[in-house]
């Protein structure tokens, strides 16, 4: 297991992230705090879906018709 030392650079706390883990520099992430103290670093990843083509991910076989309730079904 890997460990790193907090240190104090201006008004911040830093984590240096070691080389060997490739981050690249400039990469985002999202950051955790658990009620233990741990602290979780997730990648801020780009939407997928934001380069796709119109009906890219479309698949017929699950378009079901969706009907207005006619009746007492939200009761």
């Amino acid at each position: 297991m890997r460990t790193v030392k907090a240190r104090k650079q201006g008004n911040a706390i830093m984590v240096t992230i070691p080389s060997t883990l490739e981050v690249a520099m400039g990469e985002e992430f999202y950051v955790l705090q658990k009620k233990n103290g741990t602290l979780l670093f997730i990648p801020k990843v780009q939407n997928h879906f934001d380069q796709t083509e119109e009906g890219e991910f479309y698949t017929p076989d699950l378009n079901w018709a969706y009907e207005e309730p006619k009746g007492r079904e939200w009761e």
